[in-house]
């Protein structure tokens, strides 16, 4: 490195979680084994959007042939980007053109837009914020310093229309081979609501009736579907955030299962105000026969909301589900203790992504900093331990 020892960019808070909006506040930290000669430390912060795909597609005939090739779909847009001088100051001197030796910090401050969609990094594209630090050498290599923080938009459940109400759904199948049926088999579900933040719990009350020659299964997904756009083409990317299941349900018989899933870290619904992505999370319900000829199964699929701000209200947690009019009443009662009230979030990683490197075409085997990044999202840490789901035989 020669001169440069230090060279890298600090936020406060040293999460580097901001809610959009507000001042990002940060500091430029830098030391000198000598002096070096430079025009001036200039900063760049940027928040923008990137999608890219490749496909293979059919683009004519030759020679009596099929052509194809690989067309790479790409787009982006920007949200916003602030570039500022950190250092001379404007009424320094014109001889001041090297920093001495030793420690120098410079602070940086920004006011965020408000209507910022959430940092993300999917498989084809992503959604961040960085900020990136430049020594302007004069005649040399400038040196860069770069590093991302997360963005997240508030997302309020008590705004969001109908999500304290339950989801609800019941569904029946016959089996068997042609001409020969073996019975009947069915499946209902009903949620405590339909609008949750990251730590909270979706209560699951489902209840199979299997009257089938064969042992049934049930199971529930929590799923996130992204769709990238660019142009008027699309791409979908589908991804199954967790899972709660049973098997073996013996033939003959009424199975009530209970059970609770907690939502991990994750962004919120929609990714609003972006216009190349945009996403959804669905809960799934499945109930199959484990007959050799039976293929078909009960599938139901509703929407979720994913928050960033929980109750503050008490909505009705309560839902009421008629598996039949002639049939016991199933009750979802509220968990005991929820966490709409728990206080602040912390902030962690999302599982479903992994670790990116921020790295991108402006950036040279000079640019330093951390880059490799995950985006953090509010997490609501609950007080009470997940209990296991319960479940009973009719």
């Amino acid at each position: 490195m020669g001169k440069l020892m230090l060279f890298e960019i600090s936020f406060d808070p040293s999460k580097a979680v901001f809610i959009a909006g507000t001042i990002v506040r940060g500091t430029v930290k830098l030391e000198l084994r000598d002096a070096m000669k430079m025009r001036a430390v200039r900063m760049t912060c940027l928040g923008r959007a990137y999608v890219h795909w490749s496909e293979v597609e059919n683009v004519g005939h030759r020679g009596g042939r099929q052509r194809v090739e690989t067309v790479d779909y790409t787009a982006d847009e920007d949200y916003f980007q602030f570039r500022f001088q950190l250092w001379p100051k404007e009424n320094a001197p014109e001889e001041a053109n090297s920093l001495g030796p030793g420690q120098h910090t410079f602070p940086f401050q920004l006011q965020l837009p408000t209507d910022l969609p959430p940092s993300f990094e999917g498989a084809y594209g992503y959604i961040r914020y960085w900020a990136k630090a430049t020594i302007d050498k004069p005649w040399k290599f400038d040196h860069h310093t770069k590093r991302a923080f997360t963005v997240i938009p508030n997302l309020d459940l008590n705004q969001e229309p109908g999500v304290s109400e339950p989801i609800q759904y019941r569904g029946e199948l016959r089996t068997g081979c042609c001409c020969l049926p073996s019975g009947r088999f069915s499946g209902s579900i009903t949620t405590n609501r339909k609008g949750f933040v990251p730590g909270s719990e979706i209560g699951l009350l489902s209840q199979i009736e299997n009257h089938s020659g064969s042992t049934c299964w049930a199971e529930v997904n929590l799923k996130m579907h992204i769709t990238y756009l660019a142009g008027r083409k699309f791409k979908q990317e589908k991804k199954v955030v967790s899972t709660v299941c049973k098997e073996m349900i013996p033939r003959g018989k009424t199975y009530t299962w209970k059970e609770k899933m907690r939502i991990p870290p994750l962004p919120p619904s929609h990714l609003k105000g972006c216009k190349l992505m945009k996403s959804q999370y669905l809960l799934q319900f499945r109930v199959g026969s484990d007959a050799r000829c039976s293929w078909d199964e009960v599938e139901f699929e509703d929407e979720i909301i994913i928050g960033t701000l929980p109750f503050t209200n008490k909505a009705p947690l309560t839902a009421v589900a008629r598996v039949q009019p002639s049939q016991t009443t199933l009750t979802v009662a509220p968990p005991e203790k929820e966490i709409e009230n728990s206080g602040k979030p912390s902030y962690e990683e999302c599982v479903l992504f992994g670790r990116v490197n921020i790295k991108d075409k402006d950036d040279t085997e000079h640019t330093l900093g951390e880059l490799i990044f995950t985006p953090l999202y509010a997490f609501y840490s609950p007080r009470t331990p997940i209990r296991r789901g319960s479940s009973c035989l009719e």
